[in-house]
């Protein structure tokens, strides 16, 4: 899973059946047989020995896994993530002049907790994986054996890949916690780094982040479950707040001839909502625990229909005149192609000057960098991104020099108003339904706008919340439009809504794939940090599958959504 660098190439062997830990150093335990050898190895690495909580976390783990206790064990140092930081230890089979891959741990260097272990399974002819239930039995036991005052309960067994794994949940109170919790100890037959059971049998491997399984948390500040409603009374009122929303789904790259949508219900707010799904109850009072969004207003817009595009130097110098009233010729212009591995070709025309040490391939980087010493009328950078194919008008980008900001007034109504201009011209022709949305702020004016296809929003997996079909950024001191980009494909194909199933039926769907569950959630207050705790009742996705809860916010989160044409539950990890 994760590839760990050593930093400290200094080792210190010793074995295990002969660890024990002092305050600072580490010896053999009394009448072991290695006494001698390992002391003298001691003394001469005194000044990189083992921290003594790292021992102590070593013979716990040969209390539990006995068949380590042959082994020699090798100190490597520290590693630094991803996702785990620590000790490494080896532990070294006998010589047998053939490659066998390496047994390894990683330890907190200050508590000596195990944080990760891989040890190489053992290669079968006819490979015999536990059964489900051996597996959580198995899994269960050793992290009981780990861990003191903390219990997980063992959930999904997924087989993929060769892997067998067991999903790891915290309990307190009988109440399990969100995801920020969660272990893995999972299975292989396959000679690879993962955590695993191997096809004999062997626990060898635990993965988790962070040391998270060791985290202690103050049960007098964890509300009581002894007064939630219950489970089919927040399932009644999950089903009357209408928790889902019925959308067209493009997919994340264009097509080449048509851009087929996708039918589906979403959940309001996204599943990745801080630490709970966009669709958890309060299991107190059965309201939901999302933060209220703004509204997106519904534009009517009827358009002209013209076709925006440019695929030479005269078509862009007009299509700049024509749509954006701007004049190119006093500046000198680079074009440059870009092709990428999905099959999409752009073609970029740039306009202004630029440094010296500026190559043209990089000048869309440095858009707004103006060489020293011309005048104040030069200054202007002006970008066209085209589809290199087809010409299709991508992005526009127009930026001059800083103006006195303390001398201008800010008017969102004037910028809406010459963003509805500008939408008319790149809409296709007739009556067109948007939903539109400011999401910038006092500085600059951002309207991103999504079509409705028959009072269904359409919107790209993948896409932002600073990001729409259409998203116009205008100076809100200025009103200069200073950026467009379009990311509506030309030929897009939608299925009737009337297939579609209908709202209660894809919710009873979803609550048949991930029941609510009592949950205990954490909160952290953005601005102080300060740290909350609730009950809630949410969908159990959080507990029954792994996923990345990173990266910047989306605009709907398709993690998991039901499909309206087949009612089929879809789940991405």
């Amino acid at each position: 899973m994760s590839h760990l660098s050593d930093l400290k190439k200094t080792v210190l062997c010793v074995l295990t059946g002969a660890l024990t830990a002092t305050s600072i150093m580490v010896a053999p335990f009394a009448g072991a047989s290695a006494e001698k050898s390992a002391s003298s190895v001691l003394a001469a690495n005194a000044e990189s020995a083992v921290p003594a909580p790292v021992a102590k976390g070593v013979q716990k783990l040969v209390r539990l896994l006995p068949e380590l206790s042959s082994r020699k064990v090798v100190y490597g140092g520290d590693v630094d993530g991803p996702g785990v930081s620590g000790v490494k230890v080896s532990f070294v089979r006998a010589a047998t002049g053939t490659a066998q891959g390496e047994d390894s741990a990683i330890f907190d260097r200050a508590t000596g907790n195990l944080l990760q272990l891989d040890l190489v399974p053992a290669k079968m002819a006819k490979p015999a994986f536990p059964t489900d239930q051996q597996a959580k039995t198995r899994a269960q036991t050793f992290l009981t054996g780990l861990l003191a005052g903390n219990t997980y309960q063992a959930r999904e067994v997924k087989k993929e890949e060769g892997k067998l794994t067991v999903r790891m949940v915290r309990k307190v109170n009988n109440v399990v916690f969100d995801d920020a919790y969660d272990s893995f100890v999972s299975f292989d037959d396959a000679y690879d780094s993962f955590v695993s059971f191997d096809a004999a049998g062997r626990l060898v491997g635990l993965r988790m982040f962070d040391g998270r399984l060791y985290e202690t948390v103050n049960l007098a500040v964890l509300p009581s479950p002894q007064r939630v409603i219950s489970a089919a009374q927040a399932v009644g009122k999950w089903k009357g707040q209408r928790p889902l929303e019925l959308v067209y789904l493009l997919p994340e790259q264009e097509q080449n001839n048509q851009t087929a949508a996708r039918l589906a219900y979403i959940v309001k707010d996204g599943v990745i909502s801080q630490e709970h799904t966009g669709s958890a109850l309060d299991a107190f009072s059965g309201k939901r625990l999302a933060a209220p969004v703004q509204q997106a207003q519904i534009l009517n817009v009827t358009g002209t229909g013209e076709k925006w595009s440019a695929q030479t130097e005269n078509e862009a110098r007009n299509l700049l005149r024509i749509l954006f009233k701007l004049e190119s010729a006093n500046l000198p212009l680079a074009v440059l192609d870009e092709k990428y591995d999905d099959g999409q070709e752009r073609r970029f025309f740039i306009w202004g000057y630029f440094p010296e040490s500026v190559a043209d391939a990089d000048k869309k980087y440095h858009i707004g960098s103006f060489p020293v010493g011309i005048s104040q009328a030069q200054k202007h950078h002006i970008m066209l991104e085209t589809d290199a194919k087809t010409g299709r008008l991508i992005r526009f980008v127009y930026k001059q020099a800083d103006e006195q900001w303390s001398t201008a007034k800010t008017d969102k109504s004037r910028d809406r108003k010459g963003a509805e201009a500008l939408l008319r011209r790149l809409v296709p022709s007739g009556s067109n339904q948007l939903r539109l949305a400011d999401v910038g702020t006092d500085k600059y004016t951002t309207l991103v706008a999504d079509p409705l296809i028959g009072g269904v929003p359409v919107y790209r997996i993948g896409q932002m919340k600073e990001e729409g079909m259409y998203t116009i950024t205008a100076n809100a001191w200025t009103g200069k439009v200073e950026e467009v980009i379009v990311q509506r494909p030309d030929n897009m194909v939608f299925p009737a809504r009337a297939k579609a199933i209908n709202e209660q039926g894809a919710m009873e769907r979803l609550l048949q794939a991930m029941p609510l569950e009592l949950t205990y959630i954490h909160q952290k207050d953005r601005q102080t940090g300060a740290m909350s705790w609730k009950l809630g009742y949410d969908l159990s996705f959080r507990q029954t599958r792994s996923h990345c809860f990173c990266g910047g916010d989306v605009k709907i989160d398709t993690t998991l959504y039901v499909d309206a044409l087949t009612g089929q539950t879809v789940v991405k990890e």
